[in-house]
């Protein structure tokens, strides 16, 4: 399913970067439409998750006959995406936060099942950035800024032929496109929960290096899980805020034109995903330290393009790392958990988008910010936890939401 929630993350986010770009930011209310669709897509997603958490706690983890909330949900926010993209901006908002919330949770327990130690979910996120960049380029490339609502205005119009020609060759055409692609993605989604449904996903084989995680806060001592578990939410924050702010605010002189606009969005997905492969390879510990501390160099000398690529590629690496470990520190929470961190990305945005003043070049704010954000990480998320035997599969599967048989993390569902 990671692979299906990856795919539909790309459409989703790129429908939704068409319909703004090509429709509502157009518009006389455009710069308010703006902050209106990044609460209702970021910040809604942390009361949408807390919400998901408590449907799946009261018996709504999917087994036989049983539909996964977690699907139903990501199933609910591409609808309303599409709706949104031909409504309203408030609308596509919340159909971007509801397939995020359903998509991660579903990932974040299908990662956990397998024990994947969050490898998944920067394959999950990751391709939401080329979603958006894609879209923007489809509607900067076909210079329509009327939309599909402007050109069903022509069909009424009777001018059939002509809006027919246009949708062939403008963003129309690839709204439409991308929205029957969902839909038979979602129908593919639906058939193989329901041959899945019942099944035991950990399949007894999953695994887990105790040092590329942080323990979960269901399984350390009760005398420590409360301060544990508010310092980890508070720097896994601030190190989401300063990512979103650092990526909003920083421009680089070689990044104009479609050739360094497309690498520079490669080299941020590509660090999104081999963060969390490397991060379960080799232990958070050593991916966090070794890509921001290379990455404050980079940004040092980022006007040079090749260090400027590795500064975006080595950045975001730690996207992963914060997610899996908000995922573990909070044990029957996954939906909170992603929409905790994406609440943080909205903080982020608000900076820019009311234009407060830097203090400091783009280079010197991505140094910085790479800097912080390792300090942050070390001291919230554990890593300077001696290393210990890593508990048994059964606590760890609980703990972390695991659908296992025994465990009270089955209950949430991805």
């Amino acid at each position: 399913m990671t692979a299906l929630y990856s795919v539909l993350h790309l459409l989703v986010d790129g429908i939704c970067a068409l319909a703004m770009f090509g429709k509502f930011i157009p518009l006389k209310e455009g710069y308010f439409y703006i902050l209106l669709y990044n609460f209702c897509a970021f910040a809604l997603q942390m009361p949408f998750g807390a919400a998901l958490d408590i449907l799946c706690g009261k018996g709504g983890k999917n087994g036989k006959g049983k539909p996964d909330p977690a699907f139903s949900t990501a199933v609910a926010g591409v609808l309303c995406t599409i709706v949104g993209a031909f409504t309203h901006p408030l609308v596509l908002g919340v159909g971007n936060a509801l397939f995020h919330v359903g998509g991660g949770v579903g990932t974040i327990r299908e990662d956990h099942a397998a024990g994947s130690c969050g490898a998944r979910l920067g394959v999950f996120v990751a391709p939401g950035a080329l979603g958006l960049y894609l879209g923007s380029l489809i509607v900067e490339r076909s210079g329509s800024e009327k939309g599909i609502s402007g050109n069903l205005e022509g069909f009424v119009a009777g001018d059939a032929m002509a809006v027919i020609r246009q949708a062939a060759v403008g963003p129309d055409c690839w709204l439409l496109g991308g929205v029957v692609f969902m839909l038979v993605l979602l129908a593919l989604g639906g058939l193989y929960l329901s041959k899945q449904a019942g099944k035991d996903l950990t399949g007894g084989k999953g695994k887990r290096r105790p040092d590329t995680m942080l323990p979960a806060v269901g399984v350390l001592p009760k005398e420590g899980t409360s301060v544990q578990g508010i310092r980890l939410a508070f720097c896994c924050m601030l190190v989401v805020v300063l990512r979103s702010y650092v990526g909003m605010a920083v421009s680089f002189p070689w990044k104009s034109g479609m050739a360094a606009g497309l690498l520079g969005v490669l080299a941020v997905v590509g660090g999104k995903a081999v963060g969390g492969i490397l991060a379960a390879r080799f232990g958070a510990r050593k991916t966090v330290v070794f890509s921001l501390l290379l990455a404050a160099a980079c940004y040092l000398l980022s006007s040079w393009m090749p260090l400027g690529l590795a500064a975006l590629f080595l950045f975001q690496m730690t996207m992963p790392v914060t997610l899996y470990r908000m995922a573990c520190g909070f044990p029957g929470m996954p939906g909170f958990a992603f929409g905790f961190l994406t609440f943080a990305l909205f903080l982020g945005f608000l900076p820019v988008y009311f234009e407060a003043p830097c203090p400091w070049s783009g280079s010197v704010l991505g140094s910085l910010g790479s800097v912080l954000s390792l300090l942050l990480l070390w001291a919230g998320t554990g890593m300077t936890i001696r290393k210990t035997r890593a508990p048994q599969k059964e606590a760890v599967t609980a703990a972390c939401g695991g659908n296992g048989e025994r465990g009270r993390g089955e209950k949430l569902s991805d």
